[in-house]
């Protein structure tokens, strides 16, 4: 139980929208008279005039989106380098003003670029702040924002020896508790003895993954009914690759842009097999359903987290990693046949591997939030 406290403005802010949500919607189950702000990014991809996900997600709960146009430091050198740093000043400016208008009681951080300007100001204002690391390799951002922080939260028990140890705390990462509701089965996937090839890039999608599913689509919709999650970008490519099937294996192929909560939540329950990239909410997801997991991780993902999270994963016996560089249709396609066929193995020590999971990780940093304010 959450104890009794007056009402509270909450500022959350951050790159990583689904364990932010996940917070969110434990406050409103628990107390609804506390006020909370979002600060985010407005659009998903930089350059791209593409709808952020956390936009979407965050108004349709009816909570007041603040966007915020800042840069990142990035690690190579490219075409918007320059223009990306030049944001970076812009984004302090905006986040000491949003702050000082709105006067929270506390901020919660999780992470990313978006968040450090966020940060800084709160602590120049004397607002207390706490951030969660979501991933198994400490991002610049949070790095950046320990510094400033009263608390900081891990999903991972060893992840707390990254920061300092007195004010760090192992939650979990937060998970939706929609996802883990009996929803439902979707209308347009069909019945049938087949079993369900779940294939996603993420909320924005692969273009680099998509484009090897592509190419097996023929021998894969042979065996499975494929959901497959294509990202906005992509998801012209996929009803295209749709059409270009026999007309007797089209309603085995299912593009999807984006799946919502409920959707997800069936998929996730029925999938036998999910190919998909390694971000930790991706992986942590389909562990505490205790399933079975083929993770391509995003090569170039800072601190080499997504490879990180896929060996983590790999090493409770629960997933197979495959490497981007190389990797070809026929290979993808011979790893799903062999994963299947190994799927009562690998499926036992996937359960036991869910038991670890923590569902309980949004709760726990309500309760961390009250104890600061």
């Amino acid at each position: 139980m959450i104890q009794e406290t007056s009402s509270i403005k909450i500022c959350i802010v951050g790159g990583h929208a689904t364990p932010a949500i996940a917070v969110i919607d434990e406050i409103r189950k628990h107390r609804e008279d506390w006020e909370i702000i979002f600060v985010g990014r407005m659009y998903a991809l930089e350059g791209k005039e593409i709808v952020s996900e956390e936009y979407k997600l965050v108004r349709g709960r009816g909570i007041r989106f603040l966007p915020l146009t800042t840069g990142r430091l990035q690690r190579s050198l490219t075409a918007t380098t320059i223009a990306s740093l030049l944001k970076i000043p812009i984004g302090f400016v905006q986040a000491f003003g949003y702050l000082q208008q709105e006067r929270p009681d506390i901020v919660l951080s999780f992470g990313g670029y978006v968040a450090v300007p966020v940060a800084i100001a709160a602590w120049i204002l004397k607002i207390p702040v706490a951030t969660h690391e979501q991933t198994r390799v400490a991002g610049l951002g949070n790095r950046m924002i320990a510094l400033f922080a009263k608390r900081i939260f891990t999903s991972f028990p060893d992840m707390t020896r990254q920061f300092p140890i007195h004010k760090t705390v192992y939650t979990g990462l937060p998970l939706r508790g929609e996802i883990f509701e009996s929803v439902p089965k979707p209308s347009y996937i069909p019945d049938g003895q087949r079993p369900i090839l779940y294939i996603t890039g993420g909320s924005t999608g692969s273009v680099t993954l998509n484009a090897i599913i592509f190419s097996v689509l023929y021998r894969v919709t042979n065996e499975f009914i494929v959901i497959h999650q294509t990202g906005g970008l992509s998801y012209q490519d996929g009803l295209t690759a749709k059409a270009k099937l026999p007309p007797s294996r089209r309603n085995r192929y299912i593009p999807v842009s984006y799946l919502g909560a409920k959707e997800y939540a069936w998929v996730l329950a029925h999938a036998d097999i999910i190919i998909g990239r390694s971000g930790v909410n991706t992986v942590m997801e389909i562990a505490a359903f205790g399933k079975i997991a083929i993770y391509i991780p995003l090569p170039w993902s800072a601190e080499g987290e997504q490879d990180e999270n896929a060996r983590y994963a790999a090493l409770h016996g629960s997933s197979v990693v495959l490497a981007q560089k190389g990797l070809t249709g026929q290979r993808l396609y011979q790893t799903i046949r062999d994963t299947y066929k190994r799927r009562n193995l690998i499926s036992d020590q996937a359960r036991r591997f869910a038991r670890l999971v923590p569902r309980d990780a949004a709760l726990e940093i309500v309760k961390q939030l009250i104890a600061l304010v």
